[in-house]
């Protein structure tokens, strides 16, 4: 035992100290992956002030150049060039200026009136159209005076330049245009070559503000928009930096994907060992915690044995009204449904011995395995072989359920076993379903027919339509009218020794149905002393049979005395319920009396069927409304309980001969009629 106990203490120390490595090593590739974020970022935000210092270089020297441009254009030496000698100075001034700014690449000086182009370093071209600038003819005329126009780049030389055009002062009919060329290879060689210092991985060039690459190494590109260059690719990371002085951006696009791939190679082996570590810890502290668990396994095994034993039995004990229901049941019991039903399921007897037991148990156990396949079922084993089956139902219709259960069990089953069947109720009522049941079994098995399924709702006997015996209508009527002489003699009649036994067996069961009919609301405690009058004396047995009915005779009178309001019963249940839909099952279940007594007791006090009655009241609530303009006719019929129009207005026609919009406007005809009489009176 003390080895035991130790080898015990040993595997649990185990299990803690895996168990405490897991955090630790969840915290080393949490704290690993956040290393490779912060290095990430790091060098996202390098690149990106990499990009705004080129950037503010290049702004700077750009705004240079237009600023020299403007200072250039404003020299007193450049104004009112009228003569052609006055042109070739200007020109000879220009060419000692073409060294000034370094990224400048050439000057030019253009005659609005002859249309001629002084070239530095070249000389005239009479020709404009020829040279570089072949648009100076028709944009020069377009600029004003002191502004300065930026021409997209062209080719000269299989060099990129960019035109900045200014417009000269002077007295002349055309004005004097100043042409700059500034050399964008050179702006690109000083400024973004050492940035691009992978094809692959990093690419940096200019675009106007419309997106139209002015500048890219890859000299195809130039001039086309950047959609054309960009990829749908989330591994390219693209950042802009605005160059104001010739309204250009400089754009950086970045190659994350290749530029982390070593960090995300590391990371991502670091991340692998650590997570195969973690599952095969997980691995070994499942293996522990079973053999931990090994002790407690048989414990917890028997409290949930136990516990499915209490159920069980707390179900069976409700079923045969041994104890009522409570919280503490309902949370065992697990309700599903608010309509069950109650079957005995009673094995045919055998002749063979120990091989009947043993044929019974496997018929039993392929029954029960058959049904809780097919519904939702529960069963319990009795003491003499029966079987109580509790069924869940998704639907209230017994005779639907017949059909179920019939398609469920083969003809084996079906031969071999006698089914029983109570009524459809809620699990507070489902001993009055057992009883029900108990009824079904001691009444069917009485009559000899191949059936072997007797329902509460259905018996054998109700298939063969039985003629009604007239002594039962004596019976009936001795009983209402508390005739012991009439009713001795009656009964004497239908329980006489000269009967057969099948004009006996049918005698008593419809003396039975009678009873049944007539003490409705107390069916129940009449069913149940019925079972113990069957069970303990069995039906042949003709003077506790007759004593039996004779005690239903006396109890009568007190049982009526009870009942007897039901017509004012009938008349407040319909004034309160008119307005919404009720069947007669729930009306006479509400009043404790069966549907049939229900009807009956309707005809005899107000000369209609119930529903006759419940519609003849709502129709008067209609009325009463009509007589209000401010309802209208489609909301009156909701309100008086009918529910749809069509039948509304069918009805109402039926029971008055005219629409409902007739009768109101006869009633507003009479209170026209009377209102002159009132006047004068």
């Amino acid at each position: 035992m003390k080895r035991d106990a130790r080898s015990y203490l040993y595997r649990v120390a185990i299990v803690l100290v895996v168990v405490s490595v897991i955090p630790a090593l969840l915290s080393s590739a949490y704290n690993t992956n956040l290393f490779m974020k912060q290095t990430v970022q790091l060098v996202d935000s390098k690149n990106e002030t990499e990009l705004i210092r080129t950037g503010t270089l290049m702004e700077r020297t750009l705004q240079q150049i237009i600023d020299f441009s403007s200072a250039t254009a404003a020299d007193a030496r450049f104004a009112n060039l009228q003569t052609a000698t006055d042109q070739w100075k200007a020109w000879s001034e220009l060419n000692k200026l073409l060294y000034a700014n370094p990224f400048i690449a050439e000057y030019m000086l253009y005659n609005g009136d002859d249309r001629s182009l002084l070239i530095s370093n070249y000389g005239i071209e009479r020709n404009p159209e020829r040279s570089s600038i072949p648009w100076i003819v028709t944009e020069a005329p377009k600029l004003p005076l002191y502004q300065f126009e930026l021409k997209n780049g062209h080719f000269g030389q299989d060099r990129q330049y960019v035109s900045i055009i200014q417009k000269l002062p002077g007295q002349q009919r055309e004005p004097n245009y100043f042409i700059f060329n500034v050399d964008l290879d050179k702006i690109y060689n000083s400024f973004l070559s050492e940035l691009n210092v992978g094809a692959e991985l990093y690419n940096y060039y200019l675009t106007d503000a419309g997106g139209t690459i002015m500048y890219h190494r890859d000299k195809e590109y130039i001039g086309k928009p950047m959609s054309g260059i960009m990829r749908d690719d989330s591994s390219i990371r693209i950042n802009r930096h605005k160059l104001d002085a010739f309204n250009w951006e400089l754009v950086g696009a970045v190659n994350t994907e290749l530029l982390y791939k070593d960090v995300t190679v590391f990371k991502n082996k670091v991340l692998a060992v650590v997570f195969a570590v973690i599952a095969l810890m997980a691995v070994f502290i499942v293996i522990g915690a079973r053999e931990l668990y090994k002790p407690f396994r048989s414990i917890v095994s028997r409290v949930a044995e136990s516990e499915e034993l209490l159920r069980k039995s707390l179900l069976r004990r409700l079923i045969m009204g041994e104890t009522p229901i409570s919280p503490y049941m309902d949370r065992l019991i697990h309700v599903m449904s608010s309509r069950r039903v109650v079957a005995i399921i009673t094995p045919t007897p055998q002749n063979d011995g120990e091989k009947s037991e043993e044929a019974t148990a496997t018929l039993m156990q392929s029954l029960e395995n058959r049904l809780t396949a097919s519904f939702r079922a529960e069963l319990f084993r009795e003491p003499n072989g029966d079987c109580l089956a509790l069924f869940q139902l998704e639907h209230g219709d017994a005779s639907r359920f017949l059909t179920e259960l019939l398609l469920a069990l083969d003809d084996k089953q079906l031969e071999s076993t006698v089914i029983s069947i109570g009524g459809i109720h809620s699990l507070e009522n489902i001993h009055k379903s057992y009883i029900e049941a108990m009824y079904a079994y001691n009444i069917g098995r009485i009559y000899t027919t191949d059936s072997r399924l007797y329902c509460y709702n259905k018996l054998p006997m109700d298939y063969a339509a039985p003629l009604k015996a007239p002594a039962i209508e004596e019976l009936e009527l001795a009983i209402r009218q508390q005739n012991e002489r009439s009713f001795t003699e009656t009964l004497n009649v239908l329980f006489s020794e000269q009967l057969s036994v099948v004009e006996y067996n049918l005698n008593f069961y419809q003396v039975v149905s009678l009873l049944l009919r007539l003490f409705g609301q107390n069916s129940l405690t009449f069913l149940n002393e019925l079972n113990r009058l069957i069970t303990d004396k069995g039906i042949m047995n003709v003077t506790a049979v007759k004593q039996f009915v004779f005690a239903k005779f006396h109890s009568y009178r007190d049982y009526a005395e009870e009942t007897k309001d039901y017509a004012g019963k009938i008349r407040d249940y319909v004034a309160e319920h008119y307005t919404v839909n009720f069947s007669l099952d729930e009306m006479a279940e509400h009043l404790g009396i069966t549907k049939q007594h229900l009807i009956t007791v309707c005809k005899k006090r107000y000369n209609r069927t119930p529903v006759e009655y419940l519609n003849e009241y709502r129709i008067e609530e209609a009325k009463r409304l009509l007589s209000d303009t401010r309802t209208k006719i489609a909301d009156i019929g909701t309100r008086s309980g009918f529910n749809s129009n069509s039948y509304f207005a069918k009805v109402f026609k039926q029971y008055t001969g005219i629409t409902a919009s007739e009768y109101r406007e006869l009633l507003f005809s009479r209170k026209r009629e009377q209102e002159p009489q009132t006047a004068d009176s």
